[in-house]
């Protein structure tokens, strides 16, 4: 185990540091754990078989302040993708008590704000936090054209730990998420499971989302949400669910929580006609203020089959071809 401590008594003082320690190929499993402290760092993960624990959330945390609205050394804007405090990129990484922050401020001033892009498969979170305001956790994979959009150091680009793959998954057990706009966005198959998902209060816009998919026309599943909390600031009726960022968007709510700031219609088309054709939102056996169906979007469907049970089941929406099972805790109703 590699210990990471700002006050010196561990390995290294920095997580940077600890994560540039580990070699690209190594076969068992290593874990960083980082001892209390706000450790403001930006990171950039390109690693494999790899656990980075924490004490508590709430004394564990890893924060930056970049935005898109920042300016380069040529001008141009940084633009959302390179925004985060924390890039996750490759295979098989598990993070626990840890809270990852963008306090750069709300979008109207800064734009987005992204503090993790999730891009790495067989990537779960446990009692995590997830802090910012637009755009908060950014699930995509990185191909080719984003790696060209990306600013990422020499020993990012030059590791041999493989980034790309045929499909995606994260997986989020009792996590929190706050933010307000498209706080949950991108093509990744994701499953968050007793989740906490927070609207903060809304400074610039009159209505707000909480997703915002992007998920391929061949993918069975995108956003996925189980028995989660949805909590929030945000004003009576002003939040969506969702939104398609591409026309193919997938996102489904079942057994969730919702407080009155969802709005009664649930979804939001995002000024585009033929997405209401092509997009699948769902919701199943919700309760709550927020829940009621009686004045959704004609668009989304209300689903009453018991056997959305077992496909929705986690173990079915992230299992792939390697029968992929992060799932510590599963409830009776599972």
């Amino acid at each position: 185990m590699i210990t990471v401590s700002m006050l010196g008594d561990g390995d290294f003082k920095t997580i940077g540091d600890a994560i540039l320690s580990i070699p690209d190929v190594h076969e068992e499993t290593i874990t960083i754990f980082v001892k209390p402290g706000i450790y403001n760092e930006k990171l950039f993960i390109r690693k494999s078989n790899l656990k980075i624990i924490g004490q508590d959330p709430l004394t564990t945390v890893i924060r930056y302040n970049d935005g898109a609205k920042k300016l380069r050394e040529d001008g141009s804007e940084y633009r959302t993708s390179n925004t985060f405090t924390v890039l996750f990129a490759g295979r098989d990484i598990t993070v626990e008590n840890i809270t990852i922050e963008n306090y750069a401020g709300y979008g109207e001033k800064v734009g987005q704000a992204v503090a993790a892009y999730i891009a790495s498969d067989c990537t779960a979170f446990y009692n995590c936090r997830f802090i910012a305001f637009q755009d908060t956790i950014f699930v995509g994979e990185i191909n080719e054209a984003q790696l060209e959009k990306l600013m990422l150091p020499d020993y990012f680009k030059n590791s041999n730990t493989p980034i790309m793959f045929p499909l995606v998954r994260n997986y989020f057990e009792d996590c929190y998420i706050r933010g307000d706009v498209d706080f949950i966005f991108g093509s990744n198959t994701c499953y968050f499971n007793r989740c906490t998902i927070d609207s903060c209060e809304l400074r610039s816009e009159e209505t707000a989302y909480i997703t915002a998919a992007n998920t391929p026309i061949s993918q069975e599943f995108g956003l996925v949400f189980y028995d989660c909390n949805l909590i929030g600031d945000a004003k009576e009726n002003s939040v969506y669910l969702g939104r398609p960022w591409r026309s193919y968007a997938k996102t489904a709510f079942l057994h969730c929580n919702m407080e009155g700031h969802i709005k009664e219609e649930g979804w939001h088309n995002w000024d585009k006609p033929n997405a209401e054709v092509t997009c699948s939102y769902v919701e199943y056996a919700n309760t709550g203020v927020g829940s009621k169906t009686n004045k959704r979007a004609n668009f989304s469907k209300q689903l009453t089959n018991p056997g959305l049970e077992e496909y929705y089941h986690p173990l079915n929406v992230l299992r792939g071809e390697d029968l992929w099972n992060p799932v510590r805790t599963i409830e009776n109703n599972f």
